[in-house]
């Protein structure tokens, strides 16, 4: 009898060890072995931070990197109880109703936690060489969807957004008017772009000059409280923006010479405003264009307040005429017209003939000749201590009257700087050139004390 209570046993051993053995084997294969926890990082989290880390620190040795991941595997498991525990604190918390005491002892927990948290991920930071984001960080032109500019001005705040695409290089840009606004109504259009979420990243800057320094600093705090109010602080960038003398004079001036109106622009060719291939350069106007020059100095920050200044000989007067009416009527539509002056004034003319021929240099300077062309062509001979070329190359150029100026350019630049050539006739006939740079608002401006002379050869 006990033989077959036996046999009964080894028959159940036989068909439930198996199973109780599978499972076991199940159970072990689901937790890895300690080698391959050794070899493999399963947290994902964890595996992203070692990532990001060995790419910052490609320069590290063998043995250096991996202290470097024992310790950033360290700092992330300190980092995580540290998440718990103030999670805990905070749930108690919320629960306590004991004593006031209690309430801020846990309190206080809470906070000494926080502070060694802070300072867990500092450490880190630092380990993995990462710059956090922070609150209103530097972006990316690429990165933004807005970018807005604010003119401080006695008149008000001038508001304006540049078009996409952003670019680098300010001769590219082109840029939207909203008017001159109050600083209140400055604000809220300011509070409105914070609002929507297709305006953000947005990046905002506040164009002022030296007089308006007080004022801008004040509309930029208010800014700041909007960005804070909206709680936008990770996705502004504010910048101030200093205007200085390389703006322009205040002038920018059309010559209206023969019944044709020609402007000086910024030595590179500049992007119309309404974006179309032809570029905006130094000289003749086309009628169609006219718009586009106006547009261009009056939506570019910083150019404004600006006055208009009409040169125009006796036959063209009734262009001067429209040519003041066309700035009047785009600065209406801008809806600045306060901030732009036009004035008109007749002026003599210097034949053309005056200036054509071959000039020698009278003393020994950067330029030896210039050959001034009835084509508009213009031809320079460098002498041999010029500074932009090698001694005695010729470098031609193209050239264009104003009513008593020669404008001449030869894509002179050094370093970033692009230069053209004024000539104008002195009491003796003799050539006065001096070399300088246009300015964004049209200006001229010298760039050497003193001008170079030249006697007519033939």
């Amino acid at each position: 009898m006990r033989t077959g209570w036996i046999k009964k046993l080894l028959c159940v051993l036989c068909v439930v060890l198996p199973v109780v053995l599978a499972g076991v084997a199940m159970a072990q294969s689901k937790t890895p072995s300690v080698l391959d926890r050794v070899q493999k990082v399963d947290d994902p989290e964890l595996s992203e931070l070692i990532r990001v880390t060995m790419e910052s620190r490609k320069d590290l040795l063998q043995k250096e990197k991996l202290e470097v991941i024992r310790k950033v595997t360290l700092g992330y498991v300190q980092i995580k109880l540290l998440d718990q525990q103030i999670a805990e604190v905070f749930r108690k918390v919320e629960a306590a109703t004991g004593p006031a005491e209690i309430q801020y002892e846990l309190l206080l927990a809470k906070t000494e936690l926080e502070s060694k948290l802070a300072a867990e991920l500092a450490n880190l930071r630092e380990l993995m060489g990462v710059i956090p984001k922070h609150a209103f960080d530097e972006k990316s032109l690429q990165s933004l969807n807005t970018w807005v500019h604010l003119h401080a001005l006695d008149q008000g705040v001038y508001v304006l957004e540049t078009l996409k695409p952003f670019e680098e290089f300010w001769a590219t840009w082109r840029f939207k008017s909203s008017g001159l606004l109050s600083e209140r109504k400055a604000l809220d259009f300011v509070r409105d772009r914070l609002k929507d979420e297709d305006h953000l990243p947005i990046r905002i800057d506040i164009h002022h000059t030296a007089a308006m320094s007080s004022a801008a600093r004040d509309l930029r705090s208010k800014v700041i409280s909007l960005v804070i109010e909206a709680n936008r602080q990770m996705e502004v960038v504010v910048h101030m923006e200093p205007i200085t003398i390389q703006q322009g004079s205040g002038e920018s001036t059309f010559f209206l010479r023969g019944g044709t109106i020609r402007t000086l622009v910024a030595v590179l060719p500049v992007r119309r405003p309404d974006g179309a291939s032809q570029a905006l350069v130094s000289g003749p106007v086309e009628p169609n264009d006219l718009d586009q020059n106006i547009l261009w100095r009056l939506t570019y920050p910083g150019n404004v307040p600006l006055k208009y200044r009409i040169e125009y000989d006796e036959a063209s007067a009734a262009l001067a005429r429209q040519t003041a009416d066309a700035v009047k009527a785009v600065a209406n539509r801008l809806g600045i017209s306060e901030l732009v002056d036009v004035t008109r004034a007749r002026v003599e003319p210097v034949p053309e003939m005056a200036f054509l021929g071959q000039w020698q240099a009278i003393a020994k300077d950067d330029i030896q000749t210039i050959d001034i062309q009835p084509t508009g062509v213009c031809v320079f001979k460098k002498s041999e201590e010029s500074a932009s070329t090698r001694g005695g190359v010729s470098v031609s150029g193209t050239w264009f009257l104003t009513l008593k100026e020669a404008f001449m350019d030869i894509k002179d630049m050094r370093g970033t700087n692009f230069y053209v050539y004024r000539g104008y006739l002195d009491k003796e006939g003799n050539l006065v050139v001096d070399r300088g740079m246009i300015y964004p608002q049209g200006s001229f401006h010298l760039s050497q004390p003193v001008p170079m002379v030249f006697k007519k050869v033939y």
